[in-house]
C-alpha cells in the first residue's frame, strides 16, 4: 500500500505542468536547434515578452557573403577554366566521382563491400578468383537470386572499374584498383556506420 502511494505521489508530480512544459521545451529545443540558432545568431538585439527584436542588418548579411566562399558567376568560372585547366579538370572530377560514389553505394550489395575490402587487404597481388567465392554465395544466401551468376555479381565491381581481372580460366585474378580504393573511402568517410549494413 505504502509502494502504491510513493508510486502515486511520482505521478502527481511527473504530471504537474511545469515538469510536462519543460519536457515539451526540451523536445522543441532538441527537433529545431538548427533554425532557432540560425535564428538567435541574426538577433542583436530582443526581449523576450512583448518587448521588439531587432535582427542583423543588410550591410551584416553583406558581410557574411563577403566572408564565406565566393560566388562563382559564369563569367568568373569561365575565366578561372581558362588560367587553371587543370585544377578545373581536377575539381571536375572530384564532383563525377562523388556523383558515381553516391549512385553505386545505393546499389551495391554489402557483400560485394566486403569483396572489395577483402581485396583491398590483398594488395597488388590481388586475390584467386575460385577464393572470391565464398562472397557470392553468400549473397546468393541472404537474397535467394539464385539465378544470378558470379560474372554478374563480380561485373557490377568491373564495370564501375573498381576491380580488374588479371589471367584466366584458374589462373584469374581480381584486384583491386585505386578508384575502388577511393570508392571504399569515401563510403567509410561519409557511410561509416550504414555501409556495415548494406543488405546482401
Amino acid at each position: 500500500m505504502e509502494t502504491a502511494k510513493v508510486i502515486l505521489l511520482y505521478l502527481q508530480t511527473l504530471l504537474t505542468w511545469p515538469v510536462i512544459g519543460g519536457i515539451v521545451l526540451l523536445i522543441f529545443f532538441r527537433m529545431f536547434q538548427q533554425p532557432l540558432s540560425d535564428f538567435l545568431r541574426r538577433m542583436t538585439k530582443g526581449q523576450f515578452y512583448g518587448a521588439s527584436l531587432e535582427a542583423s542588418t543588410p550591410l551584416e548579411q553583406t558581410k557574411e557573403i563577403k566572408e564565406g566562399p565566393k560566388l562563382q558567376l559564369q563569367e568568373n568560372l569561365e575565366q578561372y577554366i581558362q588560367e587553371h585547366p587543370k585544377e578545373a579538370i581536377a575539381e571536375h572530377l572530384k564532383i563525377l566521382n562523388w556523383f558515381w560514389f553516391e549512385k553505386t553505394f545505393n546499389l551495391i550489395y554489402g557483400t560485394q563491400i566486403r569483396l572489395l575490402e577483402h581485396l583491398l587487404t590483398k594488395g597488388d597481388k590481388g586475390e584467386s578468383y575460385v577464393n572470391l567465392f565464398p562472397f557470392y554465395q553468400e549473397f546468393l544466401n541472404q537474397s535467394r537470386l539464385t539465378n544470378t551468376q558470379m560474372t554478374d555479381y563480380t561485373g557490377f565491381l568491373m564495370g564501375m572499374k573498381f576491380v580488374e581481372s588479371q589471367g584466366e580460366g584458374t589462373n584469374l585474378y581480381m584486384k583491386i584498383t585505386p578508384h575502388g580504393i577511393n570508392f571504399l573511402s569515401y563510403i567509410r568517410t561519409n557511410y561509416s556506420n550504414s555501409c556495415k549494413f548494406k543488405p546482401f
